[in-house]
Parts: C-alpha cells; sequence; structure tokens
C-alpha cells in the first residue's frame, strides 16, 4: 500500500506557526523530513528522520522512496509553493508516475511576513529571486516594476545584491531588510543602496527578504523604447555603425520578440539593435556578436546607460562563438565581414522553428547576394525595402535630408527546416 507525502509550511518560530491540523499530520507521520533547523523543533519525533543536507534531487529521490510504503511529512520554509520545495517535488512524484496522494499545507510565506513587519502593501508588489540564480538579468527585470521583493542567498547578499545595482546606476531605490522573520533573531532594516554598498557582504543573516520601493529612479536610465540615434553612443566620423532610428523600431517589431525570447545581434556595431530588443525580452537574453574591438567600449556604455543587462556581448568575429550560445527565436545580422554563407548555415540552424532571422542590405551589391542566398536556400521570406527622409532647416526653411534606402530581408524558419 501506497503512503503520502504531507508538505507542511513551518515558521522561523517553530511549532508555534503550525495549525493543529498541520500538527495532527506531523503527529501521525511515519517518517519525518526536512533541514536541520526544521527538525530541531520536533526532537520528540519517533519515526523514521530523513534529513536535507546536500542533493535537492536525491533529497527527493529518497522522500518518494519513503512514500511508497509509509506516510512522510515534509517539513519547508512558510509557503512551500512560493519559491520553494513544493513544485520540485510533485513534478518528481507525478513524473515517478506513483499513486502517491500530495498534500501541501502552507504557513505564511517570507514575504507576506516582510510586508507586515515594514507596513508595505503588497497589493503591486511582485517577488524576484537570485536564490541559486545568477545577477545577471536583474536590472531589466526591475525596469517593470515599482515595488519587488527580492528572494537572497549566501552569495548574492544584499549587499551583493547593491552593489551590482550599483553598477547600472540603479541608486534610487529605498529597501528594507527583513531577517530571520518570526524567529528569535528577527531585525529589520532600512536602507539607501550607496548606504547598503557600504556594509560587509556578509551583515545580514542568510535567511532576509529584501523590499525594494523605487524612488526617483527612471526607467530604462530615462530612455524610451525606442530611441534616437542620439540616444546611443556610436563610432565617428557620420555617427557611424548605428541602425538608424526608424529603421530600427521596424527591424525590433518584425522580429516579433517575446518578453522570454533569447536573441542574437551579429555585427552589433553600437548595439542599438540589441538593446532595443533587450528591452522587449526583458526576462529573455540578447547576445550582441562584434569582433570590432573599437566597438566593444561603446557596446558596454550603452548597455550600462540603457540598464539591459539581459544583454551579452560576444566579442568574436561571427561565425565563431555562436554554437555556444543558446538557441535563438530571432536573430539580426547587420554586419558579416564577408562571412554571411557560413554565419547564414549556423544562424538557420539554430534557429527555432518559426523563428525570424533578418539581414540588412545597405549596398545593391549585399541585396543581390542575400536575394540570391536566400534563394538557394529555399528560405521562406520578404523583403522591405525602407526609405525615409527628416526635416532639417535651410534658412528660415525646412527641407528634407533623405537617408539612403536600407533593405531587410525577414526570414521566417519554417517547422520542418
Amino acid at each position: 500500500m501506497m503512503g503520502k507525502i504531507s508538505l507542511i509550511g513551518l515558521g522561523d518560530d517553530g511549532c508555534v506557526s503550525l495549525s493543529s491540523r498541520s500538527i495532527n499530520e506531523i503527529a501521525m507521520a511515519e517518517s519525518l523530513a526536512g533541514a536541520e533547523r526544521h527538525l530541531a523543533f520536533f526532537p520528540q519525533f519517533s519515526g523514521e528522520i530523513i534529513e536535507f543536507t546536500s542533493g535537492l534531487n536525491a533529497y527527493i529521490s529518497r522522500i518518494i522512496e519513503q512514500a511508497k510504503t509509509q506516510d512522510v511529512c515534509v517539513l519547508a520554509s512558510g509557503d512551500p509553493l512560493f519559491f520553494g520545495l513544493g513544485s520540485r517535488l510533485i513534478a518528481a512524484v507525478q513524473a515517478a508516475q506513483l499513486p502517491i496522494e500530495v498534500m501541501v499545507l502552507p504557513n505564511v510565506s517570507s514575504v507576506q511576513l516582510a510586508c507586515a513587519k515594514t507596513l508595505m502593501s503588497s497589493n503591486d508588489l511582485v517577488t524576484l529571486s537570485v536564490h541559486g540564480r545568477a545577477l545577471k538579468g536583474l536590472v531589466a527585470k526591475l525596469q517593470q516594476y515599482d515595488a519587488v521583493a527580492l528572494l537572497t542567498d549566501h552569495e548574492n547578499t544584499p549587499v551583493v545584491v547593491a552593489k551590482y545595482l550599483a553598477q547600472f546606476d540603479e541608486s534610487e531605490w529605498s529597501v528594507a531588510v527583513c531577517e530571520n522573520l518570526a524567529g528569535c533573531n528577527e531585525r529589520i532594516g532600512h536602507y539607501s543602496i550607496t548606504e547598503l554598498i557600504q556594509l560587509d557582504e556578509q551583515h545580514f543573516s542568510r535567511l532576509n527578504v529584501m523590499l525594494l520601493r523605487r524612488g526617483n529612479q527612471p526607467y530604462w536610465g530615462g530612455y524610451t523604447q525606442h530611441c534616437a540615434d542620439e540616444a546611443y553612443h556610436s563610432r565617428s566620423p557620420l555617427n557611424g555603425l548605428i541602425t538608424k532610428a526608424s529603421v530600427r523600431a521596424i527591424a525590433v517589431a518584425k522580429l516579433g520578440l517575446r518578453r522570454d525570447s533569447v536573441m542574437w545581434d551579429i555585427g552589433a556595431g553600437s548595439g542599438s539593435i540589441g538593446i532595443e530588443a533587450a528591452k522587449q525580452t526583458w526576462q529573455g537574453q540578447v547576445f550582441s556578436v562584434e569582433c570590432n574591438p573599437d566597438c566593444h567600449p561603446l557596446i558596454e556604455s550603452n548597455q550600462r546607460r540603457h540598464k539591459v543587462d539581459n544583454l551579452t556581448l560576444i566579442k568574436q568575429k561571427a561565425p565563431l562563438g555562436l554554437a555556444e550560445l543558446p538557441r535563438p527565436n530571432a536573430i539580426f545580422i547587420g554586419g558579416t565581414r564577408g562571412q554571411v554563407d557560413p554565419i547564414i548555415d549556423v544562424a538557420i540552424n539554430a534557429l527555432h522553428p518559426k523563428g525570424t532571422l533578418i539581414l540588412s542590405a545597405v549596398t545593391l551589391d549585399s541585396v543581390a547576394q542575400f536575394y540570391q542566398l536566400c534563394q538557394q536556400r529555399q528560405l521562406q521570406f520578404e523583403v522591405l525595402m525602407l526609405q525615409h527622409a527628416h526635416s532639417q532647416p535651410l534658412a528660415q526653411y525646412q527641407r528634407y535630408q533623405a537617408e539612403n534606402p536600407i533593405h531587410l530581408f525577414v526570414i521566417t524558419k519554417e517547422d520542418n527546416s
């Protein structure tokens, strides 16, 4: 006969945080699983103990194996289904295709406690986590919100997080650090980013939640989704190596990006296409590939300026380095340095089905070359010829100044290609 798994949320104040139903489940269980600090609240438990020391997969496997014959009670912090053990455990039980019943009895989450302690409304609060995750991409996510709860860990401490935000001039946030909530050593502190970066990186308890509230911090560094050319540092003369604003807006729109897309910008120049793409795919990743060392500081400067830390600069000549990148949903190719055929072969092969690849052609030679390339490879494509003009003063009058026409080859990868 199969046992069952009862997943019990526990506060840092131990047994007093539990409902009578949770206490009864623990008392009736034949095995009790949890971390050392959770198990310490139940020294009287006489059944089998499954302690979580390290290796989450192995821990979950032990719980499921035990639940084949026994009722197992699993202790977890707060709400187990809120950035906790619950989702992984339930998925593992379902994957095992065993008739094991799983019951969840949640407690108050750490974020709920933090809001209560700081009297901060959670109506518009969004929770993000850097617990066991890289900080990269956090700044781009913060551009979407005014109030954020941030779950940290022993490496990405509140001080480390603050130093990372300061690198992108994200200093206009008020921060509450809530430590050991509901425990004996509970502590609530209020800081600015500037104050936090002065502290030792291990100043706070490992059990903490950061609450961030936007002050005068502008979104995306004060720039809009699509910007004028002057919003970017670019090479001289002639404001070179930048796709003009009107073309850039159409090209990025044609890429069909979602908020979690992966995008490659090959021949990035000053990085403007990748940066505006990164603002759209703020939960995803953008990889700007550029081999010209003169462009690298420009791209990095523009990245910080526009707060797109979800963009990664690849300092190689394509197609080198492309094979190591995550598979893209969209690709923009603004420059090939004579390597168009091998770049296209790698790019089309890597692109997700129904993904979009855009080739930008400035010269008549490249237009003819790209057209033949698409025909030879039997690619599904359309060509946009973009030509625009903007007003310029002429004495007391206004005249039109025409820009060079640009051809965009918009290629859609078929399902079976």
